[in-house]
């Protein structure tokens, strides 16, 4: 049995969904949103490196650190279309995925890496603390949402 679960992650989206249909403003709903998406991304990136064949107890090392999770990602393999041929690519094209295309680099990656640029530290920052610096909650949401379809997408042929 999987130690990382999609449908965990799937319920944290939901779940991000919910309080912001019920309370789209106030700062407690947002710290939550925020939180839960990060979450999400982090449960969805565990799953695939699992799913791929990475060892449980060198996942767990990782951590919350969504910066090592896309550098693990990134050595896996996965099978696309390209033209009318199906090849194995790098699953580092998970970093290019847009998020929105209303924001500029708005991906994937960018938005994963936030810490980089001066982002509140997940969990830890995002937790606690009276002030945090992140991406829109609901961007963060969408984010979560666009990892998870990714990971579906390439469930099946992910491999390191």
């Amino acid at each position: 049995m999987p130690e990382y679960h999609m449908g965990f992650s799937q319920k944290l989206i939901d779940a991000g969904n919910f309080i912001l249909k019920e309370d789209p403003h106030s700062a407690d709903a947002c710290q939550a949103v925020l939180y839960l998406s990060l979450l999400s991304c982090e449960i969805t990136l565990k799953a695939l490196l699992e799913k791929a064949g990475m060892q449980v107890d060198i996942i767990r090392k990782r951590s919350h650190k969504l910066h090592e999770l896309l550098l693990d990602l990134g050595r896996c393999k996965v099978l696309e279309e390209i033209g009318n041929t199906r090849r194995w690519v790098r699953a580092v094209r998970i970093r290019g995925q847009v998020v929105d295309k209303r924001f500029a680099n708005a991906t994937i990656g960018n938005l994963l890496e936030a810490e980089s640029k001066g982002a509140s530290t997940y969990p830890n920052q995002i937790r606690y603390g009276p002030k945090r610096r992140h991406y829109p909650p609901r961007l963060m949401l969408k984010t979560a949402a666009s990892t998870m379809q990714w990971a579906r997408e390439h469930w099946d042929t992910i491999k390191i």
